[in-house]
């Protein structure tokens, strides 16, 4: 296929895509992708729709905050409108690669999923200015693919996962429901592959869906419910040995899997309260399915409101979990138990319609692209 220049030069200086703290005391800031070969940027991810103050539009950037104090490390600026900033909660965690080496979006007008690189100002200066008072970026993501949708149809919900870019395909005009597709995130523009389809529901909505940490697709609709023994009620849509959809009616309440948020796997859900509105339940419920049983632990009871968004490291033996005040660490023993609670930093705020950034996931062990499943 047609490689394009930029992909090449950026291909060229990405080595690997990770960096260190820029503001770490004592530590040199790394001027060039490839500097960033040595560590990777660790902490809690999180992509800001305002950054700064900024323009919830044009100052758009993946920000690496320490997660024990919250302090910014290292910022990673996005392509201007690549997140809608009237969004509620767009799934972000899903659109870049395992070693931050790519990021992908979707456009409307014109329509297309773009595929866009890390890299530096030293290799490719940005096209734009910063915003008068603010601190330009040494890195941004480089739109350098395009993939086109065929006459009649529309492109949407990219994700990445390993070695291939997926995105749904629908044509309004047809009967037939939407497909989901994917492609080598390297040869965007070759012949993609259909994975499934997404049935019809309530008011022609189609199913939601949604990739497991072993990049098995989940689709709602298509996965009987079964119901789970133990504490309360719980019924469970599974796909492998991860719990997608989770429902649990319990003490006279009822908590839901969260919409579009990263799947935990190994028979591990987050659920939040599905009451959403004033005077919601606060924390949230974990819930571990083992066979026919499971059990369910009530998390942050005390906090200030219900978890609103949480992020998961590799290891998925704790949760960083955000509420309407504050930023949380739940720690879990080896058996899956909560083994310790602790309050960290007070929530952020941007400028989108959410009012504050979105959780793409928690690096405690940084991956270079060597470990990378791309390469």
């Amino acid at each position: 296929m047609r490689r394009t220049f930029a992909l090449t030069v950026c291909l060229l200086a990405l080595t690997a895509c990770t960096g260190t703290a820029a503001d770490e005391p004592g530590g040199d800031d790394p001027a060039t992708v490839g500097e960033l070969t040595e560590e990777g940027p660790a902490g809690l991810a999180l992509v800001h729709r305002g950054y700064g103050g900024g323009d919830p539009e044009t100052d758009q950037a993946l920000v690496f905050h320490d997660a024990g104090t919250g302090e910014p490390l290292h910022r990673f600026d996005l392509p201007d409108g690549s997140v809608d900033p009237m969004a509620a909660a767009p799934p972000v965690h899903a659109r870049f690669s395992e070693d931050w080496t790519y990021y992908v979006y979707a456009t409307r007008e014109p329509n297309a999923v773009h595929v866009a690189v890390l890299t530096d100002a030293e290799e490719t200066p940005p096209t734009a200015e910063p915003s008068e008072g603010e601190e330009p970026s040494a890195f941004f993501y480089l739109p350098v693919e395009s993939v086109t949708p065929p006459a009649g149809e529309v492109l949407s919900a990219p994700a990445v996962h390993g070695d291939r870019l997926w995105f749904v395909s629908d044509a309004p005009a047809d009967a037939n429901p939407p497909r989901v597709m994917s492609v080598p995130l390297d040869a965007p523009a070759g012949t993609p592959n259909q994975e499934g389809t997404l049935p019809l529901g309530e008011n022609q909505s189609p199913s939601d869906w949604s990739l497991t940490p072993d990049g098995a697709l989940h689709i709602r609709n298509s996965v009987q419910t079964r119901q789970v023994g133990g504490a309360g009620n719980l019924v469970v849509r599974e796909t492998g040995d991860s719990v997608v959809n989770a429902t649990l009616t319990i003490d006279g309440g009822q908590w839901q899997s969260f919409d579009d948020a990263p799947v935990w796997g190994a028979g591990t859900a987050l659920l939040r309260s599905a009451d959403t509105g004033d005077g919601s339940p606060a924390g949230a419920y974990l819930v571990s399915v083992d066979g026919q049983g499971h059990t369910a632990a009530r998390l942050l009871e005390d906090a200030q409101g219900p978890v609103e968004q949480y992020a998961l490291p590799a290891e998925r033996d704790a949760v960083l979990a955000q509420t309407p005040t504050a930023w949380f660490r739940v720690d879990l023993n080896e058996g899956g138990a909560v083994a310790g609670t602790e309050e960290l930093f007070p929530r952020f705020h941007d400028a989108s319609m959410d009012g504050w950034p979105l959780a793409v996931r928690w690096v405690r062990t940084p991956v270079t692209a060597e470990e990378s499943p791309q390469e």
